[in-house]
């Protein structure tokens, strides 16, 4: 009884294994992701008529080669300084409204742009996505 519970088992192993890419040919290499999270989420104060709110924001970069993910790793801290200096220099009113927030993320994009060309000599990333978004 064990061994044909343990031969079934092996024909569906076998059948199944073909789906997943690395044992398909894929060439033992992982699929290599063209986002790079800033992680964890950032906390930063913002003003509200006076009050100190808070601001919690997750953040994925979308590189335009994913091979550079290791050179945006090496430049990591100096991207979240200048993400903080950027999204603590604003009110959550001007951050609240859907408008507020798309300007903030170009304006985060440009930024980053700009500190990746002048320290590799390319903009690296396309795009700055917010995945989550909380005033507190």
């Amino acid at each position: 009884m064990k061994t044909i519970l343990i031969s079934k088992l092996t024909i569906l192993l076998l059948f199944f294994i073909p789906l997943n890419p690395v044992f398909a040919g894929g060439g033992g290499s992982a699929a290599v992701s063209k986002y790079f999270s800033l992680h964890p989420p950032m906390v930063v104060n913002v003003s509200d008529k006076g009050k100190v709110r808070h601001l919690q924001i997750g953040i994925q970069l979308r590189l335009d080669d994913p091979n550079d993910t290791s050179s945006v790793q090496e430049h990591k801290p100096a991207i979240q300084h200048e993400l903080v200096m950027l999204l603590s220099g604003h009110q959550a009113k001007d951050v609240r409204s859907h408008t507020g927030k798309e300007k903030l993320r170009k304006d985060a994009t440009t930024v980053i742009q700009k500190l990746l060309t002048e320290n590799i000599g390319k903009p690296t990333i396309n795009d700055v996505y917010f995945t989550t978004f909380v005033i507190q």
